[in-house]
């Protein structure tokens, strides 16, 4: 044995004697038994039957541990063996009281199981259980023995109301029933559910589950049941409320819709009514509300074309009265809305064949100005800062639920000399930033042409943003003006498309004398055009996919897809124009060379959840490419790909990967034209807000042509899979779910940058050589 190992050996022999002192065995009453552990085997084994299925009525669960030890419940037995303040303290934050074994408690799993299996087809079936008990644990082994499943073998429907039925058979092409399905009693719930939505969204206000009843008939030699869906009719009292008579469900159609936008429980004024109509679509007849008001509006009933949905003279529709709340809560200036419906004074139609609802929209306003400021510290590639906010926010701004939102950023930074920054700093804060933007956000498409139908389908958000930023470094001072123009809009709860055909930014550098100095002997083409006068003048487009459901974590997939063009139009308009260009044959505007380049980006990302919600693996890969062309040589520096920091490829500092295999040793940050990086990252719980990870990253960024500034830096189809980076490390979150911060420690564990037969570092890797990332919020 070596001196280290042996070292591993006594730290390792150490630590379980340690754990073994805190052994909870010693607490744990006579005649009690810990569960340990649950198993559960099949005596036949079908696709519908899983352990995960039926692990679900596995109760108690068994204490949780940590390497081994049972360290919540030590918590526990301390607190009531010795109260003390810290005691209780450590009971509330970690401690969890014991799981014991109870023959009640298996009986009842095993039952809960079989009645599972039952509801899913497998009637009959047993499940028998056999328990260990060692050492004060008891480990329950469970076998199920599943009958052979039922199989729907005919499907038949009976309803009762004719005008009704009309209706139903128009859902029937959806149904979650077929023949030659194995029974399942979740489905059945399921298709009730869908059939009560479907006939709700046609007029049947008052329709519920309860009126749709299955009738089966079991065959038990061949394991079949034919099966009626039946729709029952109302059972109402007749006048003299003696017998009850079966009676055909009434249709409903929306008459009047009243709305009060501003309503106001403490104000009794009485109302002037202004009628208003929304035309849903261009050539369609508009659809007329009369909305309230008792004093002189201050959100105009246009304000509302886009987010009312309930409309008059159409069938009550539960899908557009869950529509319209969910859009009127999308107006920030709505704090509270309320929908009632009201059939007494409504009447009925001519023939008689539906009946009437009057509406009522009642919303309260939440205030219209507000003003928040903040205070945070940062940590920008390891330079120290602190950074003050103040946002202004008017949620009303022209009468019509605009967002006008006006943000004054400042603050200082400790920023260490590099990136041509070569001077030294003076004092504890260096450099200095102050901004400012204002946005305002329209709840509609601003467009020269009128699209009824885009906006009252998607209901978009067009923004107009202005910006300015100045900041003052070691060696210069630059200023950042933006300007953009853009629309986002939801195309279904899970794809969101983001258009912005206006953004410009105009960066106007001032170096020092000694720095322009440096500038002016620096052949490096792209290091020189980080310190330059820069205008990016184009337009974006992204697309976002994300099946996440909050309310219930489970497998989930996250997808973005970025491009942006820059100087297209500009190169265009020279070009007829026949503008002169400059002596290195470039074109200008305000005297300044234009960037034109193209880039996309694809950004993928799985969630995959395993034994608990709080086990995650999660993976991504990322797949970037950029290309200067015509009036550029270089990719604008902020628009450049980069490897290495909190975010990616966490075993380098912040944009010191790459190019390629780039190997010289200097302080400049390094930004390449295509970037390939893939992650992996299981997360796990420690203790309630503590949690932990492991990862691996891989990747790395090139440039598309040879470059004198980054030899070996290039992509090429022979090589680029041979200068992939490779780290990994662990990492400690902190997460008070409304907030979560971290530290990543990586070690690089391939390095293209040494030679092709030196650049696996594992074996090399001393302590100084993790890096320390501290980051706000999970990497990806």
């Amino acid at each position: 044995m070596t001196k280290s190992s042996g070292k591993i050996f006594l730290l390792l022999f150490s630590l379980a004697g340690v754990l073994s002192s805190c052994s909870v065995k010693k607490f744990i009453p006579e005649n009690e038994y810990l569960i340990n552990r649950y198993t559960i085997q099949f005596e036949k084994k079908y696709p519908q039957t899983t352990q995960s299925e039926l692990k679900q009525f596995l109760k108690p669960k068994p204490n949780k541990k940590f390497l081994g030890w049972h360290s919540n419940l030590y918590y526990y037995y301390r607190n009531q063996n010795k109260p003390t303040k810290f005691n209780a303290w450590l009971d509330k934050s970690f401690g969890e009281p014991p799981s014991f074994y109870s023959d009640d408690d298996i009986e009842r799993a095993a039952k809960r199981m079989e009645q599972h299996l039952a509801n899913i087809g497998f009637f009959k079936s047993t499940v028998d259980y056999n328990v260990n008990f060692e050492n004060k644990k008891a480990n329950i082994s469970f076998t199920v023995h599943p009958a052979p499943p039922y199989f729907i073998k005919g499907l038949n429907y009976e309803v009762q109301d004719s005008v009704l039925a009309t209706y139903f058979n128009k859902c029937l092409d959806k149904t979650l029933l077929h023949e030659g399905d194995i029974y399942n009693a979740y489905t059945f719930d399921d298709e009730r559910d869908r059939i009560t939505s479907y006939l709700r969204n046609e007029g049947y206000y008052y329709f519920n589950r309860n009126y749709i009843q299955y009738l089966v008939d079991s065959n038990f030699r061949e394991h079949s049941m034919s099966v009626t869906l039946k729709i029952n009719n109302i059972l109402a009292p007749e006048k003299d409320r003696a017998t009850l008579i079966n009676k055909p469900h009434e249709r409903y159609y929306i008459k009047n819709v009243t709305i009060i936008p501003e309503y106001n429980p403490s104000i009794d004024l009485p109302y002037d009514t202004i009628d208003h109509v929304i035309h849903f679509r261009k050539k369609e007849t508009g659809y007329t509300y009369q909305f309230l008001y008792n004093q002189k509006p201050k959100i105009k009933p246009s304000a509302f074309n886009t987010a009312i949905k309930i409309k008059p003279e159409n069938p009550f529709s539960a899908h557009d009265l869950q529509s319209t709340y969910r859009k009127l809560f999308n107006y920030r200036i709505i704090r509270t809305a309320k929908i009632n419906f009201d059939t007494t004074g409504a009447g009925q139609n001519k023939d008689s064949t539906y009946r009437y609802l009057n509406t009522q929209i009642m919303m309260q306003n939440s205030r219209r100005h507000s003003v928040s400021i903040e205070g945070f510290g940062t940590n920008s590639s390891g330079d120290l800062g602190v950074r003050g906010k103040l946002t202004y926010l008017n949620k009303n701004i022209f009468k019509h639920a605009e967002i006008f939102r006006i943000r004054v950023i400042g603050g200082f930074e400790a920023q260490s000399a590099g990136g041509g920054d070569s001077t030294s700093s003076s004092g504890i804060f260096n450099t200095f930033e102050v901004g400012i933007d204002g946005t305002v956000f329209f709840p509609r498409f601003l467009f020269p042409l009128r699209l009824h139908s885009f906006n009252q389908k998607y209901s978009p958000i067009t923004n107009v943003t202005f910006g300015f930023n100045y900041q003052v470094r070691q060696n210069y001072t630059r200023s950042i003006t933006n300007l953009e123009f853009g629309y986002s809009w939801n195309k279904t709860s899970k794809k969101r498309h983001i258009v912005t055909p206006f953004n410009t930014n105009f960066i106007k550098i001032f170096p020092t004398p000694e720095f322009q100095d440096i500038l002016d002997k620096e052949e490096n083409k792209a290091l020189k055009e980080q310190y330059s006068d820069q205008i990016i003048f184009g337009l974006s487009y992204s697309m976002i996919f994300n099946n996440q459901n909050l309310n219930a974590l489970s497998h989930h997939q996250f997808l973005r897809f970025n491009f942006e063009s820059s100087g297209n139009l500009l190169y265009a308009i020279n070009s007829l124009a026949g503008s002169e260009k400059t002596g290195d044959g470039y074109y200008q505007i305000f005297g300044v060379r234009y960037s034109q380049y193209l880039k996309a980006s694809i950004d993928i990302r799985e969630y995959l959840y395993f034994n608990s919600k709080e086990n995650v693996l999660a993976l991504r890969f990322f797949l970037g490419s950029a290309i200067p062309y015509l009036n550029s040589e270089e990719i604008p520096y902020t628009k450049g790909f980069y490897a290495g920091g909190a975010n990616g490829m966490r075993g380098w500092h912040f944009r010191t990967l790459g190019p390629g295999e780039y190997s010289e040793v200097n302080n400049y940050e390094r930004i390449g034209e295509i970037q390939i990086e893939a992650n992996a990252e299981l997360r796990f719980p420690l203790y309630r807000f503590l949690k932990a990870a492991l990862f691996l990253d891989v990747g790395n960024i090139w440039t598309y042509n040879e470059s004198s500034v980054y030899p070996g830096g290039d992509f090429k189809f022979n090589t680029f899979y041979k200068q992939f980076a490779v780290d990994g490390g662990i990492g400690i979150r902190f997460d008070f779910s409304y907030f979560l911060f971290r530290l990543d420690f990586a070690a690089p564990f391939l390095d293209p940058a040494y030679p092709e037969d030196e650049r696996w570092r594992i074996q090399y890797l001393q302590f100084n050589d993790f890096i320390v990332n501290f980051g706000i919020g999970y990497p990806f």
